[in-house]
């Protein structure tokens, strides 16, 4: 049976408001978690000394997110795949003229069966099937002042999908309405990539979206509350410290979660050692690397630091980083994307810095692919994110470059590229047996080409189907 995430939301609301959200919510729960509730920047303390965290406001949900919200999606008919030339992803051997046929949400076969009487058939004769591709580093938002160009979730989901994506980790600033969206695609309302939601962002002091903390007991009470809502994931920012990460990580095993995110307060062979399970981000790796005779890193957090370590970083050091996240299990995520993004269009804080400080960037990006083609040959967990829209990424487009950054920089042949955006990604969000692969039983999340991605790894934006959770997509078309 799937996750109801409304129904999590539902009943976190009851227990965090108490009982006289009942009524409401029985009414309409759409309305009731879109109303505009009242948050605080410190969150009162009851006698018990416990804090009292409040819902927060996401805005007004659109009537597209209301409709059929407690419909449950339709078992389509078996249908047939014919013709098709199978990547496998483990070895990259291609076997031709496969037909796949397709029940509801699962691969039913693969082989030469024929259609029986009555059963839909496309024809796709000499096209290229591979698994559908994952992000795990995606910002879906509503529209907001802080990310102008960013496109609305309806439009963003789309778009990813279009892309072959299909499958996301989101990364939200407000659960809430990440909640509302993987819902409907759920449920088969909306069309877009299934959505393992993260929680709104934790960081030890309060910014926009983020919820503050100021010690440990609280940041394990808004672990809790995240937990309550249906997030699968706990996301962390810049400024923390051990005890509140040790917290964090261990509060959020006790209902089944991880915690993914940025490792830079606490670095990153620290980060890996607390137990948290993915690492966001190529310039945060280079914290805990730094050449022994290193002065103390310049200011504060952020990017020019980061920066400054990565000319300051020792190779073996980095080298040996990447053998501690094998050992701990531990995913890493390094989105070159955004980095090279940042540098060529001046985005984020590039413009204002010194050549000599975007020169760092370049040396964090071309090292970062190395290093993450490393950690994977050895058998470690490297997955796919790009961090859209920062600095104007697009959703689905950002993956397929990605990918080829970790080719052209990296060094990664096609099959280690497309196998850390299927079965690594799918291992790290704890999916690898249902997704990751094209197989019997497995989910039917397919991307269909019309060139093989084995010669070149920009054929993966040669698409012409898509298929996610047994339904056939066409980009392009207006079917």
């Amino acid at each position: 049976m799937r996750c109801r995430p409304e129904l999590l939301v539902w009943l976190a609301t009851i227990i965090s408001s108490g009982m006289s959200a009942t009524f409401v919510w029985a009414c309409d729960p759409i309305q009731a978690v879109a109303a505009d509730v009242q948050s605080s920047q410190k969150a009162p303390v009851k006698k018990s000394g416990r804090p009292k965290l409040q819902m927060r406001s996401f805005g007004q949900v659109p009537d597209w997110a209301k409709q059929s919200w407690f419909l449950r999606r339709q078992i389509d008919a078996p249908w047939m795949l014919r013709g098709l030339n199978l990547v496998d992803i483990h070895s990259g051997n291609v076997t031709e003229n496969v037909n796949i046929v397709i029940a509801g949400d699962r691969i039913q076969s693969i082989g030469i069966d024929q259609p029986s009487t009555g059963m839909k058939v496309v024809d796709a004769s000499g096209l290229y099937a591979i698994p559908g591709l994952f992000d795990l580093h995606a910002h879906v938002m509503p529209k907001s002042p802080f990310f102008p160009t960013a496109p609305a979730p309806k439009e963003a989901l789309r778009l990813l999908l279009h892309a072959g994506v299909t499958t996301i980790r989101a990364l939200p600033f407000y659960s809430e309405s990440a909640l509302l969206w993987a819902a409907q695609v759920n449920n088969g309302t909306l069309a877009g990539p299934t959505m393992i939601v993260a929680s709104s962002i934790l960081e030890k002091e309060r910014q926009r979206t983020m919820l503050g903390f100021g010690d440990p007991d609280t940041a394990a009470a808004w672990v809790r509350k995240e937990a309550l809502l249906g997030v699968r994931w706990i996301k962390v920012y810049n400024r923390m410290d051990e005890d509140s990460l040790r917290t964090i990580v261990e509060t959020a095993r006790k209902f089944g979660m991880k915690v993914c995110g940025h490792a830079n307060e606490v670095p990153p062979h620290r980060a890996a050692a607390l137990g948290m399970a993915s690492i966001e981000h190529a310039t945060s790796i280079a914290y805990s690397c730094l050449q022994d005779d290193a002065p103390d890193p310049p200011g504060h957090v952020g990017l020019i630091q980061a920066a400054w370590c990565w000319e300051h970083s020792d190779a073996q050091k980095l080298s040996d980083l990447m053998e501690t996240f094998r050992e701990n299990g531990t995913a890493w995520v390094p989105t070159l994307v955004v980095l090279e993004k940042m540098i060529a269009t001046g985005g984020h804080a590039m413009k204002s810095l010194d050549p000599n400080v975007v020169a760092q960037f370049h040396k964090a990006m071309n090292e970062s692919a190395k290093l993450a083609v490393q950690l994977h040959r050895s058998g470690g967990l490297v997955g796919i994110g790009t961090d859209f829209p920062i600095d104007g990424l697009q959703p689905g487009e950002s993956v397929h470059r990605e990918l080829e950054l970790l080719v052209e920089l990296g060094g990664a042949t096609t099959l280690e590229a497309l196998q850390m955006a299927t079965i690594s990604s799918a291992e790290i969000l704890g999916f690898d047996e249902l997704l990751g692969t094209v197989e019997v039983g497995r989910l039917a999340h397919l991307v269909v080409l019309t060139k093989n991605p084995l010669d070149n790894i920009s054929n993966v934006r040669s698409i012409r189907y898509v298929i996610h959770d047994g339904r056939l997509h066409e980009p392009g078309s207006s079917k």
